[in-house]
């Protein structure tokens, strides 16, 4: 007798999102992120003071640090105007203590900030510098600000220490930059200042940096939405412009940034630990705090990353709103052989999600299946996901063109990836009449046979003929509705557990089968204005109810019997799509814990390692994946375990990585027989189970309802007065 023995190994990563803004308890701009001596990331931020006067007010600059880009620590204050000795205060209590920098050199760390010296304050700026032997405190000003420099100078101050140890000072604003190199004692140009040629439509908030033996300048643009000739929303864009020398000339090659929520922009760039990142602010934060203000403004980072020759990729502002992006093409074959006949299109769809620094995307298609682990890691790489999730419909009356599919795939991310719009989701499940049933039929023997064995004594008949509805089965179709912001529907997911193999019988089509006729008519249903998604279930063990026809064999009996399943199908989808709006109680968010397991084979030594995520959309919306044709009861006891204050869905056939693992039956299915249990290509018992536990677990995790510590345990009575309280929780 053969022994399996458990032994299961599951090796997690987490995706949480929430770091932008990622200062939160006051308002901040013009981050300045320079790595210091100690290897810490410190970002020097200008403060924008409530209530805000524009820009006027703004004064007493902080200083944060981070060795994680998690945890960040605040400094504190290091400079207010009031401490700027060769400054007069200004008419209507100005402040005007704008974008700042830091840089480190003969063992001191300078700090250059912006300041009018006296009215009126726009013509008479001058840049003052502050000196410390720590990178965020001690810092102290001047007596004079910069030598060198205009009478009536600019903004918005850089300064650029070389790896040869030579620094060189940028500023400008109105459409000019300038830069100069500066002399050892940090405060004083060295010969005269360079207009930087090589620039477009500069506005301010000039960066310079380097990689890779050439020069980087960043800055601001001036497009705003009333100046816009190319349909991009928003102000300022951040441009860049490269060169071998630190002063130019330069070469302009576009913009890294779009706009933000935010009027302004302005940003640096800076690599720690191997990861490139960008930082920039944007107004998000007034808006989380309840009143939407541009001058209210929060500093944020994200991840900046480079092409091969040098230049930089746009870079994907995350943020605390959820954004989305879909898109759809015909993946049907060109070349059909003679003896066979294209009976519907088939197509793939995909949806993207993105919250704060998660990114998750899905991909839809009418194959039977398709695994390529080289196009996944690709597709990952190039758009920046956290994971992408293959979901073949598993029509068993697909065709893919391997010729083509990889292309046509990379282009529907590529297109929702380029055109996100900030969303709101809605989700639920609708009980629907039944349309499947379990192809493993319990016999008489107590062990269970496949719907395409009829009894000797005609007990039940090839393929289920007469339509018993056999269980367990699933009778509910799930809707995830995907809406823009002034409520029009752009992307659905669909998620109902069935076999699409009714065609197998009329093998000359090539066909979607029902999924195909259910998701156009949902998108027709929405006047061709929405991607229907199909997402199948845990349908190992389930097949059509409309398997054979009921009126003759012949090909066109199949082909009707399919659509009106189809038909029937997306009626019910559209109903409820059509009652699902958004929860305005509930915050868009994407969560997620990606896991691994081992499960060998039931009859041989084989083992396959998969891959599984547990998803929680809107912390309400939970999602579990489960590759290869896992059996039904796992949906079934996913949904009841979930249950009532969660809306759970059941992605079964979701390849996002590893191996596929082909059928995995539950226990009791295992214990019954027929194929997918105990013959076939089947899996071990008690592994779908083991999968399914540790879904449960990830999601209280990501509900951050599993302690790690002892919970409390003491005795509390009605009055509210404590008579017993445990010593773990005395001592904690």
């Amino acid at each position: 007798m053969k022994q399996i023995i458990f032994f299961l190994l599951f090796f997690s990563t987490v995706a949480f999102g929430q770091h932008n803004p990622f200062i939160r308890h006051m308002y901040t701009a013009d981050p300045s992120a320079h790595v210091c001596a100690d290897g810490r990331l410190y970002v020097y931020a200008s403060h924008d003071v409530v209530p805000a006067r524009g820009c006027d007010l703004m004064d007493e600059y902080h200083v944060f640090s981070t060795d994680d880009m998690i945890n960040w620590v605040d400094h504190g204050e290091i400079l207010r105007a009031s401490q700027v000795p060769w400054a007069q205060p200004l008419r209507n209590d100005g402040k005007f203590m704008w974008a700042p920098d830091c840089a480190y050199k003969n063992g001191k760390y300078y700090f250059y900030f912006p300041k009018p010296d006296k009215d009126p304050w726009n013509s008479n700026w001058r840049i003052g510098v502050a000196v410390s032997d720590n990178p965020a405190s001690g810092f102290k000003v001047l007596e004079h600000p910069m030598l060198g420099l205009p009478e009536k100078g600019e903004i918005d101050p850089c300064v650029f220490v070389d790896t040869d140890g030579k620094a060189y000072f940028y500023y400008g604003g109105g459409g000019k930059c300038f830069g100069a190199r500066l002399k050892d004692n940090m405060y004083e140009i060295d010969g005269e200042l360079i207009q930087m040629e090589g620039l477009f439509d500069f506005h301010e908030a000039t960066w310079v940096h380097k990689r890779n033996g050439i020069y980087y300048l960043s800055y601001s643009d001036n497009h705003d939405t009333r100046n816009d000739k190319e349909g991009v929303p928003g102000n300022n864009r951040m441009r860049y412009a490269m060169s071998k020398s630190p002063l130019g000339p330069w070469e302009h090659k576009g913009v890294y940034m779009d706009p933000t929520d935010s009027y302004t922009n302005h940003g640096s760039i800076v690599e720690y630990k191997g990861q490139w990142y960008a930082f920039y602010h944007s107004s998000e934060l007034s808006t989380m705090n309840g009143a939407f203000n541009d001058w209210t403004r929060s500093v944020c980072w994200d991840k900046l990353y480079y092409n091969e020759d040098g230049t930089i990729q746009k870079v994907r502002q995350t943020s605390n709103r959820l954004m989305a992006g879909t898109a759809k093409i015909n993946v049907s074959p060109t070349n059909i052989p003679d003896n066979r006949i294209l009976l519907d299109s088939l197509y793939a769809r995909s949806l993207i999600l993105q919250w704060q620094n998660t990114r998750i995307a899905f991909l839809s298609f009418d194959f039977g299946g398709y695994n390529n682990v080289e196009l996944l890691n690709k597709l990952k790489k190039d758009f920046h996901l956290d994971e992408i999730y293959f979901c073949p419909s598993h029509t068993h009356s697909g065709s893919v063109d391997r010729n083509t599919i990889d292309a046509k795939l990379t282009s529907i991310i590529k297109e929702a990836s380029d055109n996100m719009f900030e969303a709101r989701i809605s989700a639920g499940n609708r009980e629907i009449p039944q349309l499947s049933f379990n192809r493993l039929i319990i016999r008489d023997d107590g062990h269970a046979r496949e719907a395409w064995y009829a009894d000797a004594e005609g007990h039940y008949r090839y393929l289920n003929k007469e339509r018993i509805p056999f269980g367990p089965v699933d009778n509910s179709v799930g809707v995830i509705r995907i809406d823009d912001t002034k409520g029009k529907a752009r992307a659905m997911i669909m998620n109902y557990a069935c076999h699409p193999d009714a065609l197998v019988g009329a093998r000359s089509a090539i066909s979607s089968e029902y999924v195909g006729y259910a998701t156009t008519y949902v998108e027709e249903a929405f006047n061709n204005e929405i991607n229907c998604l199909f997402v199948q279930g845990g349908a190992g063990n389930q097949c059509p109810l409309f398997k054979t026809p009921t009126d003759g064999e012949g090909p066109e009996q199949y082909f009707d019997m399919v659509k009106r399943m189809g038909k029937l199908l997306g009626i019910e989808a559209t109903a409820l799509a059509k009652e699902l709006f958004p929860n305005p109680n509930l915050t868009g968010s994407v969560k997620l814990r990606t896991d691994s397991i081992d499960i060998p084979n039931r009859f041989d030594n084989n083992v396959a390692r998969v891959h599984f995520s547990t998803i929680l959309l809107n912390d309400k919306y939970a999602i579990a994946t489960f590759p290869g044709e896992p059996f039904i009861k796992f949906q079934l006891d996913w949904k009841r375990e979930m249950g009532p204050f969660t809306v759970p869905f059941f992605f079964g056939y979701t390849w996002n990585g590893g191996q596929w693992p082909t059928y995995v039956p539950d226990v009791r299915s295992a214990a019954l027989g027929g194929y997918g249990a105990d013959w076939g290509p089947v899996r071990a018992p008690g592994y779908g189970e083991a999968l399914m536990t540790q879904h449960v677990h990830n999601y209280y995790i990501i509900k951050d309802l599993m302690r790690n510590y002892q919970g409390p345990g003491e005795h509390r009575l009605d009055d509210g007065s404590v008579i017993f309280m445990p010593e773990w929780q005395r001592n904690r």
